[in-house]
C-alpha cells in the first residue's frame, strides 16, 4: 500500500518521460517569470523551446521530482541545486540523480514510481514484474479504497513512461536520440530480463543492491528529509521508505547505515534484542542542508 492512497495519479506527463534538460529549464523559467503562471501562457512554448503538450509535461515532472511544493512554489531543494547555491544545475554529479530518484518516489505525484519501488515489492520474494502484474496490484488498491479502477489505456501510457525513465531502449531504426535522454537511465535501477510473460509482455527486474555510489551525505540528506523533526526511526521504516526509494537491498541498507554512523557521529545505530533503530542527534533543517552541501564540497 502507498502512504497516500487517496490521490494515486497515473497521468499528467502527456506520455513524455522527463528529459535531462527539462528540470533546469523549468526551474529557471519559474524563477525568471516569478511563478508557475507562466506555464498557463503561450509564451512558455518559445521560452522552453517545446510544444504545448511538453510544456504541460515539464510542469508535471517539476512537481514529481520535488522542485515545486503543494503551493506550486519552488522548493528549498530546487533552489539549492539549481538557483541560489547552484550545487549541480547540469546534473553532472551522480549524487544529484540519487536525490532525484528519492524525490520521484517521495512526492508520489507520479504514483507508479513509489508503487513499484516501495509498496509492490514489500511482500514479494522476487524482484521481477510486468505491466499486467502492476496494473492488477494498482486496481486492487483502488477497489479496496472504494475508488474506480484505472483505465487500461491510461495505465499503459504511464507504465511506458516508467520504463523509458529507467531502461535504455534497444538501438534500432525506430529509436531516436530523445529515447536515450532521461536523467535516471545511468543508475541502472530497472532491467529488461529479455523474457516475456504468459500474455507476451516484457518481464522487468528491479535491481536492488548495495548501490555503492550513494554517498553518506546524500543518504543522510534523504533520511533527514524523510523523517523531519524525528530523533529516532526503526530500521523497518527506513527500509520501506528511503531504502526502497533508493533501490537498496536489506544488506545494502545496513551497509549504508553502518557507513553513515562511522563517518558522522550525529547518527547512531542501535541493535538491541532484535530492535533496530537509527537515532539522529541533530535533525535541524540547517544540518540537513549542510549534508547536501558537504556532498558537493561546499562548506
Amino acid at each position: 500500500m502507498t502512504s497516500n492512497q487517496e490521490s494515486l495519479r497515473f497521468s499528467g506527463h502527456d506520455t513524455f518521460h522527463c528529459k535531462e534538460q527539462w528540470i533546469l529549464k523549468g526551474v529557471q523559467l519559474i524563477d525568471n517569470q516569478g511563478g508557475l503562471d507562466i506555464f498557463k501562457m503561450n509564451e512558455a512554448i518559445p521560452l522552453l523551446g517545446v510544444g504545448k503538450n511538453m510544456v504541460r509535461s515539464i510542469q508535471h515532472w517539476l512537481k514529481a521530482f520535488g522542485m515545486l511544493n503543494k503551493e506550486d512554489v519552488l522548493t528549498e531543494f530546487a533552489n539549492l541545486l539549481f538557483l541560489t547555491e547552484k550545487l549541480d544545475p547540469y546534473l553532472e554529479n551522480e549524487g544529484s540523480l540519487w536525490l532525484l530518484q528519492y524525490y520521484l518516489c517521495k512526492t508520489n505525484h507520479s504514483s507508479i514510481f513509489q508503487l513499484i519501488f516501495s509498496s509492490y515489492f514489500s511482500d514479494k520474494a522476487t524482484l521481477e514484474f510486468s505491466e499486467y502484474q502492476i496494473l492488477n496490484y494498482v486496481n486492487r488498491i483502488l477497489v479496496d479504497n472504494d475508488q474506480k479502477e484505472v483505465a487500461e489505456k491510461t495505465f499503459n501510457s504511464d507504465f511506458k513512461v516508467f520504463i523509458r525513465t529507467f531502461v535504455s531502449p534497444v538501438k534500432n531504426e525506430k529509436t531516436v536520440e530523445d529515447d536515450f535522454n532521461a536523467p535516471l537511465l545511468g543508475l541502472n535501477l530497472v532491467s529488461d530480463t529479455g523474457r516475456k510473460n504468459a500474455v507476451n509482455q516484457t518481464v522487468y527486474r528491479l535491481n536492488r543492491n548495495t548501490q555503492e555510489s550513494i554517498s553518506s551525505d546524500v543518504f543522510a540528506y534523504c533520511l533527514l528529509n524523510e523523517f523531519e523533526d524525528e530523533n529516532a526511526v526503526s530500521f523497518d521504516r527506513v527500509r520501506k521508505t528511503v531504502g526502497s526509494y533508493l533501490c537498496l537491498s536489506n544488506e545494502g541498507l545496513e551497509i549504508q547505515i553502518d557507513k553513515l554512523c562511522e563517518e558522522n557521529n550525529q547518527f547512531v545505530y542501535k541493535d538491541d534484542a532484535g530492535v533496530r533503530q537509527l537515532q539522529f542527534k541533530n535533525n535541524s533543517n540547517e544540518f540537513k542542508n549542510n549534508m547536501l552541501k558537504n556532498h558537493y564540497g561546499v562548506h
